[in-house]
């Protein structure tokens, strides 16, 4: 990052109240979080999709797993 913009950043938060900053604050966090989901690093994603590829289930075996942990779910709910 240009040292330039942050110094000219530096000084003019120094003069701002509590409040002002908080909302800075808020902003650089937005800033962040929005940066960060926009772009992960596509080299994570692409080893771990390739690493457990064989793992996955398909759509059909994932439904089937989720409707037993629902019934596993509702029966412990019932005994209640």
């Amino acid at each position: 990052m240009d040292t330039h913009i942050q110094q000219k950043i530096m000084k003019d938060i120094q003069h701002l109240n509590s409040f002002q900053l908080s909302e800075v604050l808020d902003f650089v966090d937005f800033l962040s979080h929005k940066t960060r989901a926009v772009s992960p690093e596509p080299d994570i994603i692409d080893s771990l999709c390739g690493k457990y590829k064989k793992h996955l289930s398909t759509s059909s075996e994932f439904a089937r797993s989720k409707q037993e942990e629902i019934k596993k779910e509702e029966a412990k709910w019932l005994k209640k």
